[in-house]
């Protein structure tokens, strides 16, 4: 077996700390190439929207594209990072994300593995064939979304997907019920802020990308992400759609609401398409595992195939358990407690391996998150006595 380093996740030096590991997303999207500028299939690395139209996605080459992708900047602002690749529109999400193709993988490796959050949106023909409520193609985008996620979570280049969930019928009662499911690492947005049949995906990327990977992608703190007007891929506005807002969420959608007395339009939630009791069921939990798993193998990597010392019993030596623990230690109490993406940790490793007999070393780390204040029950009534 090849020498290499294995996280099982239950569901050095001088204590200098690595590079912070950010949210950088990635963006597959329907387009034209543009003759000795962009070309279909090519990943392009952009940190301006001017940037994006000097390769030729612009109002009139790329309208489709370049809207998206300015949503992303108007949010996110200049100097962000966003990695696109254009695809015809004869691509459909699942073709995307196919692990056997030749696209999402293309991407993630021209991105070196940096990409956390892949953004998946095909421009809407209007001929679609609906399936539970949805264009067809998202649902079928979900499993391979999954599978290309799980593949490249093994090669330490873990990333979190989120498709357009294009052409809803406005029947919330025939969504598909992800709840029973377990694709925790993709996510479906069902709104927009245009009216048309895909979803704001720039703007979700946007939003995700700018905030820390603790953080609730619908925290009202940080202010609406859309002051006008929002709509669900089938036109209507939420608003008037209001009725069916928990059912929508509860079957695992992300979509944009609204708050009485607050101005401007809100995400409703972070939540993946797998079951309640998945501890992967928000996408702030698994961003925040990928950090601390990035964070650790970037910590351990270097004590691969390391003489380790042992005692007269064959066990490892306490002086290299104690300095081990406090590496990984030291670098997740810096890039992620003290900065208040993880409530705490422990880190331990029994010294009594036999590490000699396997050539196995078992390293525990436990995490323990920020917690959410996402249902606020007051009970609050009048009384004769405040004593």
């Amino acid at each position: 077996m090849l020498p290499n380093i294995k996280f099982n996740i239950s569901t050095t030096g001088l204590g200098r700390l690595q590079a912070d590991i950010q949210k950088i997303p990635g963006l597959i999207i329907t387009g034209v190439s543009v003759a000795t500028k962009v070309t279909i299939g090519k990943s392009y690395q952009l940190f301006s929207i001017e940037e994006a139209k000097n390769l030729g996605i612009d109002e009139t080459s790329n309208p489709f594209a370049y809207k998206h992708i300015k949503h992303f900047y108007d949010y996110a602002g200049e100097n962000a990072e966003l990695w696109v690749m254009l695809v015809s529109d004869a691509t459909t999400m699942a073709q995307m994300v196919d692990k056997a193709g030749n696209i999402a993988t293309r991407l993630i490796q021209d991105a070196g593995g940096k990409i956390r959050i892949l953004g998946l949106i095909k421009k809407s023909s209007g001929t679609e064939t609906a399936l539970d409520a949805l264009d067809a193609d998202v649902n079928a985008s979900v499993i391979a979304s999954q599978n290309l996620a799980d593949y490249y979570a093994g090669k330490y280049y873990p990333f979190r997907v989120i498709i357009s969930g294009n052409n809803y019928t406005g029947s919330a009662t025939d969504l598909k019920d992800y709840g029973q499911n377990n694709y925790n690492r993709v996510s479906i947005l069902v709104s927009n802020t245009d009216g048309n049949k895909e979803a704001s995906i720039g703007l979700a990327l946007a939003r995700i990308a700018s905030i820390p990977v603790q953080r609730n992608i619908g925290r009202v703190k940080d202010g609406a992400v859309e002051e006008i007007q929002a709509y669900f891929t089938n036109g209507a506005k939420v608003e008037s759609n209001s009725d069916f807002w928990e059912t929508i969420h509860d079957k695992g959608y992300i979509f944009l609401r609204n708050y009485v007395g607050r101005a401007g339009f809100f995400f409703s939630d972070d939540p993946t398409l797998t079951k309640e009791s998945d501890d992967f069921k928000s996408l702030a939990n698994g961003f925040v595992m990928d950090k601390a798993i990035l964070i650790s193998y970037n910590t351990l990597i270097n004590e691969l195939l390391d003489e380790i010392p042992v005692t007269a019993s064959g066990n490892i030596h306490p002086a290299i358990i104690k300095s081990w623990q406090t590496n990984v230690e030291t670098q997740i109490n810096g890039l992620m407690i003290e900065t208040g993406e993880l409530s705490g940790r422990r880190v331990f490793i029994d010294e009594n391996q036999k590490v000699l007999q396997t050539g196995i070393l078992n390293v525990k780390i436990a995490l323990q998150p920020v917690g959410y204040a996402k249902y606020i029950v007051v009970n609050i009534g009048f009384t004769t006595n405040i004593e």
